[in-house]
Parts: C-alpha cells; sequence; structure tokens
C-alpha cells in the first residue's frame, strides 16, 4: 500500500459558498414570528443538513432537535440524530433512533443501512447482515451496498463473503465509481489500476474527485485494517477525512474507525508503576 504520492482534493474557500449563504437566508426566515410549526420545523431540518454538510455537526444536532419538538414524525431527523448518536458510541439510543425511522416510514432505506452499521460495530453481525441484505436488495446496481455487505459477511461468514461479493459484482452499474473499488477488492484491478482510474473517472478540482477520494481511502482502509495492518489502516481513514466530504457515511466512519483504534490503543497500553 505504500505510494510515495498521495492523492488529495483542493480545498477551495468558496467551495460552500452556495450553503453558507442558504445557512444565513434560513437564519433570518426563522427570525420571522409568524410561521406555524410545520413551516418552523422544515426550515430548522433544511438548515441542519446544511450544517451537516459542511460538518457543523454540533449545528445540525441543534437544528434537527428544535424541529422534532416542533414536528415529531419526521423520519429523517430521526435518522441523522441517530447517525450522531452512533458516532458518540450510543449504541443503545442510536438503534432506537433508527427504529422510530422504520417505524414512521418503512421504506426508508438508509435506515437500513444505519441500523446494520449499528449492529456491525457491536458485533451483532446476523443482525447486521438482515439489515444490509435489505439494503442492497432495494438496488443490486449500487456498488456500496454490495460494499457493506461484503465488510459485514468478512465476520458473519467469512468462507462465502469473496464469492458472495462476486456473483454481486455482476449487477453492479459502472456508473459509479465504487464498482471499480469492488473490482479491487475482488482483485480484478490492482492497485495502480485504481488510481489510474480515478484520474479517468474525475478531475482534480471537481467536488466529484474528493468524493471519490474519500471513498477509495475509506474502503483500502478498511481493508488494511481486516488485514491486521492498522497502522496503514489509520492513516488512509485520515486520508478519507483530509478530503472534507463531511456528509458521506466513509467520512463519518473513517472518523468513527479512528476514535475506536484510539480507544483500543489506549485501553492495550501498558500501566506503569512508580517504585519510587
Amino acid at each position: 500500500m505504500s505510494d510515495n504520492h498521495v492523492a488529495l482534493a483542493e480545498q477551495n474557500p468558496l467551495l460552500h459558498f452556495d450553503q453558507e449563504v442558504m445557512i444565513a437566508r434560513l437564519g433570518q426566515v426563522l427570525l420571522v414570528g409568524n410561521l406555524d410549526k410545520n413551516e418552523r420545523a422544515s426550515l430548522h431540518f433544511e438548515r441542519g443538513v446544511l450544517y451537516d454538510s459542511l460538518g457543523l455537526w454540533g449545528l445540525a444536532r441543534y437544528d434537527f432537535t428544535q424541529a422534532l419538538m416542533l414536528q415529531p414524525k419526521l423520519a429523517p431527523i430521526y435518522n441523522y440524530l441517530g447517525l450522531y448518536l452512533l458516532l458518540d458510541g450510543d449504541y443503545d439510543g442510536s438503534l432506537d433512533a433508527f427504529n422510530a425511522v422504520l417505524h414512521l416510514d418503512s421504506n426508508y432505506e438508509y435506515a437500513y443501512l444505519n441500523r446494520g452499521l449499528n449492529f456491525y460495530y457491536v458485533g451483532r453481525y446476523g443482525l447486521a447482515e438482515r439489515d444490509f441484505l435489505t439494503f442492497y436488495q432495494a438496488d443490486p446496481s449500487d456498488p456500496y451496498r454490495t460494499l457493506w455487505l461484503y465488510l459485514n459477511e468478512l465476520k458473519y461468514k467469512p468462507h462465502e463473503a469473496k464469492q458472495n461479493l462476486a456473483e454481486r459484482a455482476k449487477g453492479l452499474s459502472n456508473e459509479f465509481w465504487g464498482t471499480n473499488i469492488v473490482h479491487y477488492y475482488l482483485g480484478e484491478l490492482s492497485y495502480d489500476d485504481l488510481k489510474q482510474k480515478i484520474d479517468d473517472f474525475s478531475v482534480p478540482y471537481a467536488p466529484q474527485y474528493a468524493e471519490i477520494l474519500t471513498e477509495t481511502y475509506f474502503y483500502l482502509a478498511k481493508q488494511q485494517l481486516n488485514l491486521g495492518k492498522v497502522d496503514e489502516a489509520t492513516a488512509l481513514f485520515k486520508l478519507a477525512m483530509a478530503n472534507q466530504v463531511f456528509n458521506f457515511v466513509e467520512y463519518r466512519f473513517a472518523l468513527f474507525e479512528l476514535s475506536r483504534l484510539r480507544l483500543n490503543e489506549s485501553q492495550t497500553l501498558p500501566v506503569v508503576f512508580d517504585t519510587n
């Protein structure tokens, strides 16, 4: 995995200008007193989504909570709050939130992904398999759904995982960048091939380039972590975050994986007693 050249997306200070302007406008509208509860809830939710996309998760959480107080049956709010709880390590609270989403809207696809992630990270791989499979079956052409099924099956039924990945790869769409990552996992592309395809798929300075790098570094990191190469995985998770695509699952869980690795490291450090 060593490479003398590390690809990173250019960070343009004007990249998020439109979102920042919209946040300011929504704030002005929220100051108006003659909004009904549903309108105010909708505006808080919209601003929360914008804050989330900018990585301002504390502000997003505040807006989502305000929206929930005004309109307690908005399934997407529970989904966002469940994600934040999961990233905080509150697995029970997160599970309750995702269950609430599916109680309100059983067709809310991403709640199955997120609840599956909850189960995955607490080692309940059988339950994770059920949710990841439901998420995958809603769109078998999406490689990211296939990848999470594979990552879970490496834990749940490792002897079948790669064979299942190869079978599911047949139905993937080449319109998704992640299809190349699946082919890399299967050994059909080398690391150098994958790097070349990044340049073919997008151009530097384009927002899509940052997204592709975020996804690629994350799934490379997961591969290294599953091989027991913690230092390599740590470096790759950091690279996934460096592209600052804050609202991608790969960014969120690169951050989460790093926090888990730090926790594991702190718990395994030897205790030194002062004998003086």
